[in-house]
């Protein structure tokens, strides 16, 4: 399984980023008290990530199950039943997933709803441990779409996530703009999501401070000073 030579997930983030601070529990690589930790082990951490600039959106979804939904998934990927996570059932599973988990993220402009692109297939890491039964793993979705002609100031953005919608969640959202977009998260009181009701999707939530500019024909870009 090929990894993409570029991750829009570890881009180097510009001055005009704008970022939302969640609680630590939420955050990828914080490990709470063993107490702690075993509460939040039928949870999965969604990490929104939407880039926004001149000619594309950019949407990356990476998800973290913790020990009851990774178990639950490594034993849908030991097709043969030996205990093990082997590179080819991981393909596989993917392969399969993939047409489902690219139905369930959707993104809404001002509203309307925008056709996501798949930008790189679906990634999946066992972090190391290739067993069947407790750990954790990451699934990682990239998507976009091309910018809308009418973003204006005020604009808002929602990915709308219907990624394993009978789970708990932990939600964390990151927003960039590029080419002078200025944008500004949305924040939600309570970073957990209960279990969704049929139908419903998680909701993360941006807004438009500046539109980003699109160059005029010919224009050079002088290099950024060193």
């Amino acid at each position: 399984m090929s990894k993409p030579a570029r991750d829009p997930c570890r881009r180097r983030r510009c001055a005009t980023a704008a970022r939302l601070a969640l609680p630590l529990l939420a955050l990828p690589g914080f490990l709470p008290p063993a107490s702690a930790h075993d509460l939040f082990a039928a949870y999965l951490q969604h990490r929104v990530a939407v880039t926004v600039a001149s000619k594309h959106v950019d949407v990356t979804i990476q998800l973290t199950f913790f020990e009851d939904g990774s178990e639950h998934e490594r034993r849908h990927m030991d097709a043969n039943g030996d205990g093990r996570v082997s590179r080819a059932e991981v393909e596989t599973y993917l392969k399969n997933a993939e047409p489902d988990l690219a139905r369930a993220v959707k993104l809404r402009v001002g509203g309307q709803p925008l056709e996501l692109v798949a930008l790189y297939a679906p990634q999946l890491d066992l972090l190391g441990n290739d067993g069947v039964g407790r750990g954790h793993h990451q699934l990682t979705l990239h998507f976009f779409v091309p910018t809308p002609k009418d973003l204006a100031v005020g604009t808002e953005l929602t990915v709308e996530d219907r990624l394993w919608p009978a789970g708990r969640a932990l939600g964390a959202l990151e927003v960039e703009g590029k080419d002078g977009c200025r944008l500004e998260a949305v924040p939600r009181s309570d970073p957990a999501y209960p279990p969704a009701r049929e139908g419903e999707a998680r909701e993360f939530k941006m807004r438009v401070l500046a539109p980003p500019q699109v160059p005029a024909p010919g224009t050079v870009t002088p290099p950024a000073q060193s």
